[in-house]
C-alpha cells in the first residue's frame, strides 16, 4: 500500500516516494514545514515489509501519535497516523494499492560493525545498535565539521533483519561499492561505503556465538579477552557485588584537569578533535556483545578491568551504563552516566545526551527515592540550557509522576483528627 501525507491545516496531499521522502525545513524536502522546523525531521521509506518512518532530529516538536519522535526511533505507518513537525500536523492516507495488512515480526537485525576511516587517517571501530546519522549537525551519532559532509548526510538503519544505508543529503554523495545511493540500499557483509570524506568498511556478523561477537580490528587479540580468564561473577548476586565495588570506586575519580593555553592547551585541543565520536574500543565492542548475548557478568568482568585503566573514557561508562540497565541495576546506572557528565564538564562542553539520560534516569530513580525527582528538574533545566530547546513538556510529565507517587494532586482527607 502506498501513502499520501495530508496537511490537516492546509488540506494539501503529498504523495510519498517510496525510496525516499525527507520531511523538514530543508530546501530537498519533498515535504516543506516552517523555517522554524528541524532541518530534516522525518524520513519515510518503503522496505520490502512496509511503510516505516525514522526520527531524524531531537526536536521535540517532532511526534508520531503524539509520542516524541527523535532519533534513533523508527515506526512503521498505519493508516490514519497522526505527524506533528513544529506547527504543522499531517495525516498518513492511503493512495492505493490495495489493505494495509499487519508486518511481519519484526526480525532481529545481525551485529553490524563500522569501520570508519577519517581524512585525517584515523580509523575507528563502531558498534551499531541502532539507527546512526552521519553528518554535521550537533544530533548526528557521527559527527565532523567538513563541507563534503551535508548537515545530515547519510542514515544506517536495521528493519525486519537487513542493513540499510540511506542517503540524507540534497544530491547522492553516498555511494556504496563505489555505486551512488540515491534512495537507500541494503547493505551486506563486507560492503564499503563513502559518506562524504569518510570510508565506512561494514562488516555483519553472521555466525553464532563469541565469533560473532568479536570484530576483526588489528587492535583487538582474542588473548586480551578470553573467557577462561574470567575468575568473576557467576550469578547476578556476585555481579551486583562486584558492580558496586566499582561503583564506589568510581565515585572517588575525578577528571584530569583539561589544559587551556600554551602547548597544552594545544594538545588538549587536538585530544578533543580525535574525540569527537563516540569510540568504540575492543573491550566495548566485545562486551556490548556479551551484553546483547544476556551474559552480563562476562561483560561485566571486561568493562570493570577497562573502566579502572582508563576512567576517562566515555564509551566504556556508556557501555557500563547500559549494562546497568540491561541487568535491571536500576539503581547503579546513576555513577556511570554522573562520570560522563564530569568528563564533559571539565573539556567545556556538556554533553546533551548524558544530561537528557540522566534527567530520565532520575525520574525514574524518585519513584523510590522523591529525592531523585528534584535532580531530574536541575537536568532538565541544564539540557535546556544547552540546547535552547524547551522541555516544559517534560519537567511537567516529572511533577505529575511525582504527584502521583505522592498520592496525587487531590489526595483525600484524614479522617484522623
Amino acid at each position: 500500500m502506498d501513502y499520501k501525507l495530508q496537511n490537516l491545516r492546509t488540506g494539501e496531499s503529498y504523495p510519498l516516494d517510496p525510496d525516499r521522502t525527507l520531511i523538514g525545513s530543508a530546501d530537498h524536502a519533498a515535504v516543506r514545514t516552517g523555517e522554524d522546523s528541524p532541518f530534516l525531521a522525518v524520513l519515510a521509506v518503503r522496505y520490502p515489509t512496509g511503510w516505516v518512518v525514522h526520527g531524524l532530529s531531537d526536536d521535540p516538536t517532532v511526534r508520531f501519535n503524539r509520542e516524541p519522535l527523535r532519533t534513533p526511533r523508527q515506526v512503521a505507518v498505519r493508516p490514519a497516523d497522526l505527524l506533528d513537525v513544529g506547527e504543522e500536523r499531517f495525516r498518513f492516507v492511503p493512495a492505493g494499492g490495495g489493505p494495509a495488512g499487519p508486518q511481519p515480526p519484526a526480525e532481529p537485525a545481525p551485529p553490524c560493525y563500522a569501520y570508519i576511516l577519517n581524512p585525517d587517517g584515523m580509523e575507528e571501530c563502531r558498534v551499531i545498535d541502532h539507527d546512526l546519522l552521519i553528518g554535521r549537525l550537533s544530533v548526528c551519532h557521527v559527527r565532523l565539521p567538513d563541507k563534503r559532509l551535508s548537515r545530515l548526510t547519510a542514515l544506517l538503519a536495521a528493519h525486519a533483519g537487513v542493513w540499510y544505508v540511506h542517503n540524507l543529503a540534497r544530491n547522492p554523495i553516498v555511494a556504496r561499492n563505489r555505486e551512488l545511493v540515491s534512495g537507500y540500499a541494503a547493505l551486506a557483509d563486507g560492503d564499503e561505503l563513502l559518506v562524504g570524506p569518510l570510508v565506512v568498511r561494514i562488516e555483519l556478523a553472521t555466525a553464532s556465538g563469541d565469533a560473532a561477537l568479536r570484530p576483526s580490528s588489528a587492535e583487538f587479540t582474542p588473548g586480551d579477552f578470553d573467557d577462561s580468564d574470567s575468575a568473576g561473577t557467576t550469578d547476578l548476586a556476585e555481579f551486583r557485588a562486584a558492580a558496586l565495588k566499582l561503583d564506589r570506586w568510581l565515585k572517588g575519580q575525578e577528571p584530569a584537569p583539561v589544559a587551556r593555553e600554551g602547548l597544552g592547551g594545544w594538545l588538549g585541543a587536538q585530544k578533543a578533535k580525535l574525540s569527537r565520536f563516540w569510540f568504540d574500543t575492543p573491550e566495548t565492542t566485545h562486551a556490548r556483545g556479551l551484553r546483547t548475548a544476556g551474559r552480563f557478568a562476562d561483560a561485566f568482568d571486561i568493562l570493570d578491568r577497562a573502566v579502572r585503566a582508563r576512567p576517562d573514557g566515555p564509551e566504556l561508562l556508556r557501555e557500563l551504563y547500559r549494562l546497568h540497565d540491561a541487568a535491571g541495576l536500576r539503581d547503579l546506572c546513576y555513577r556511570p552516566l554522573r562520570q560522563i557528565e564530569k568528563l564533559a564538564e571539565s573539556r567545556g562542553a556538556p554533553d546533551p545526551w548524558v544530561l537528557e539520560e540522566m534527567a530520565r534516569l532520575c525520574e525514574r530513580l524518585g519513584k523510590t527515592d522523591p529525592s531523585m525527582f528534584d535532580r531530574a528538574m536541575r537536568y532538565w533545566d541544564k539540557l535546556e540550557a544547552t540546547t535552547g530547546v524547551s522541555y516544559a513538556r517534560e519537567r511537567a510529565s516529572a511533577m505529575a509522576t511525582r504527584a502521583l507517587r505522592d498520592g496525587g494532586f487531590a489526595a483525600p482527607a484524614s479522617d484522623e483528627a
